[in-house]
């Protein structure tokens, strides 16, 4: 069983498959200052990664006029900002549209190195200090 239902994108309604890298927002309602507050069930809506990344890169909606789309913004900016894969998948998806040769990412040794390489912009900054009196320089954590 899929995780996840086809669905429509939020922005340009093309349909997302399960099999589709895409983002959700899931959203549920719950009442407030009530004793027993009934909760809703759980709603998703899809966003295409395309799409997503054009919200993102796009003009922040305002927060007092629009405010469900503003969180939206926020959270997918914030994702987006966080990790490259996302925009990759984007130009992908790009190219598939454009009917141009999609790239092959499933070498072991290319899914190693992006890993390694995602595990070293995960590490707290480092800077090295030298010594005064000439010796090594130490490993000072920055922040």
């Amino acid at each position: 069983m899929p995780i996840r239902q086809a669905a429509p994108c939020l922005r340009c309604c093309a349909i997302i498959e399960p099999s589709q890298i895409a983002f959700v927002a899931d959203i549920r309602l719950r009442a407030v200052g009530m004793e027993d507050a009934p909760r809703s069930p759980q709603a998703s809506v899809s966003i295409c990664v395309t799409c997503s990344e054009m919200m993102a890169k796009g003009d922040e909606p305002p927060e007092n006029k629009r405010p469900l789309d503003h969180i939206v913004y926020e959270l997918l900016r914030d994702m987006i900002a966080n990790d490259f894969t996302f925009s990759l998948h984007s130009w992908i998806a790009m190219r598939k549209e454009q009917g141009l040769p999609v790239p092959v990412l499933v070498d072991p040794k290319v899914i190693k190195a992006w890993k390694e390489f995602q595990r070293t912009l995960a590490l707290p900054a480092i800077q090295t200090i030298d010594s005064p009196d000439g010796g090594e320089g130490k490993l000072m954590r920055v922040g």
